[in-house]
């Protein structure tokens, strides 16, 4: 039994009131035996050698105190099997039709859908955004070989159970090479059922609630007085968009797939190249965007020990007033670095201890009177940009090697549009999460999308080129050119 950290036990809360479960999407080699039933066999059998996925959460009485993390044994209905053959587009209708379904995590707090056979996955030679239409870089008539087929693993889990990094490291030991030892035992034969658990929290928490809530009261005086002597910045917001409105239940998904040397420019990394894409697609989309567009972007935080949400949200301006692309990233690489770095700002971090130390029922008690409904005037970025680096292409699924990843982060009552830029090894996935509600029109931004893609990968072209003529200049210093090639 572990009791949940502040910011996870936030993250629990508020998913009744504004969903948040994440679906971390894999994509693997397909084989014509393929039983996707065998497949969630082997599934299950590591799920249980994985310490996280054998969590799920207990609810403390009265909120006495934050919930606890308790074992749990890996059920058969934590997988769904789909075997109905579809093409990708069909795969990603079906897996947003699915996203209603909300995890319950004092229930199980993650579940697994597999899909096969699912046709013109991504990283394969023919890979397909929308039915007939091929994704940029990527061409050709769908073969009627398996050459393009795939097996895709959607694990749906609990935001409280872990953030994207988090997440991605959990897929990794259940995907991973790595060699689990013997059957762990049986959950069931804990000694303490879960009343027993319960009545013990509720009395261990109502013993902490005083010195919790004096120390609460000791560091908000503390945040107070830092404040008052340097204020924190916080930025105005922007003005609202077409797209920050409810987006109602049904769920619109679209992928872009590319080689992860296509978005790099500027001597920036895979998440500047995303945010350069989408500062060339999206005005265009809105038509309402004048000389300054702010996205809302995850950044991630210092890892904490028992925190398993370690990031916040930071508008970037994505300077579409910068003509020269390069530049542009460099200057949004610029913003995110100063982003990281007023986080370990003294008040912010003593703001977040304050926060933290806030006994359960009083944060309970804020967050039942967060109305979603109540629309504010700005908001932090018209669209949320969520980046996740999940590692080397090293992932098997039963020998089957992993050809891609996605993740389709959620929306809100004022987020009607999102992004998500995941990858694996050499190959990246930009995604698009909307409504048919919010964006009935979403092909024609993921087709501005595609081009901005393009257009992105000629500038980084033209810019190495002209860095290596630079670089050849007699009088020019050899570092120089090393530094550009580098890039």
């Amino acid at each position: 039994m572990q009791r949940m950290a502040a910011a996870d036990a936030l993250s629990y809360w508020m998913a009744p009131i504004i969903p948040n479960d994440q679906f971390a999407v894999y994509v693997f080699a397909h084989r014509e035996v393929d039983d996707p039933r065998v497949l969630a066999a082997w599934l299950a059998a590591r799920a249980q050698r994985v310490r996280d996925l054998r969590l799920r959460v207990l609810d403390v009485p009265l909120t006495l105190d934050r919930p606890y993390w308790v074992t749990t044994d890996v059920r058969a209905e934590q997988f769904v099997v789909d075997d109905v053959a579809r093409t990708w587009q069909q795969c990603l209708a079906a897996l947003a039709q699915r996203m209603s379904d909300q995890l319950d995590p004092t229930d199980m707090a993650w579940r697994v859908h597999v899909f096969a056979p699912v046709s013109g996955v991504p990283g394969t030679p023919h890979e397909y955004s929308q039915p007939g239409e091929p994704i940029s870089g990527c061409g050709g008539p769908t073969p009627a070989a398996d050459s393009d087929a795939g097996v895709v693993v959607v694990l749906q889990i609990s935001h409280a159970l872990g953030d994207g990094r988090r997440t991605a490291e959990i897929a990794r030991e259940l995907f991973g090479t790595r060699v689990f030892g013997a059957e762990p035992r049986r959950s069931v034969t804990r000694a303490a059922p879960d009343s027993a658990l319960r009545v013990g929290s509720a009395l261990l928490g109502a013993a902490r609630f005083p010195g919790q809530f004096a120390s609460m009261v000791a560091r908000g005086a503390v945040a107070w007085r830092r404040h008052r002597v340097a204020p924190v910045e916080h930025g105005g917001g922007v003005a609202l968009s077409r797209v920050n409105k409810p987006s109602g239940r049904s769920r619109t998904l679209r992928t872009l797939t590319v080689e992860r040397r296509t978005l790099r420019i500027g001597g920036c990394g895979v998440t500047v190249g995303a945010l350069v894409a989408i500062s060339l697609a999206l005005p265009r989309f809105l038509a309402d965007v004048d000389d300054r567009l702010v996205v809302e972007l995850t950044v991630a935080r210092s890892p904490r020990r028992g925190t398993r949400n370690n990031f916040r949200n930071v508008g970037i301006d994505l300077r579409v007033d910068e003509p020269d692309l390069c530049e542009r990233a460099r200057r949004i690489a610029a913003d995110i670095d100063t982003a990281r770095r007023c986080d370990d700002d003294p008040t912010r971090v003593a703001s977040r201890a304050a926060t933290a130390a806030t006994p359960a029922a009083l944060t309970r008690w804020g967050i039942a009177h967060f109305d979603p409904e109540v629309v504010p005037e700005r908001v932090t970025g018209v669209t949320v940009v969520s980046s996740v680096d999940r590692g080397p292409a090293d992932l098997m699924l039963d020998g089957r090697p992993v050809l891609a990843t996605a993740g389709f982060p959620a929306l809100s009552p004022v987020q009607g549009l999102t992004h998500g830029v995941h990858g694996i090894g050499d190959r990246v996935t930009i995604s698009v999460t909307t409504s048919p509600e919010v964006c009935p029109d979403v092909d024609a931004y993921l087709a501005g999308l595609s081009e901005a893609i393009d257009r992105l990968a000629r500038a980084g072209s033209d810019n190495a080129v002209r860095a290596g003529r630079a670089g050849s200049e007699p009088d020019r210093a050899r570092s120089e050119g090393n530094s550009a090639t580098r890039g």
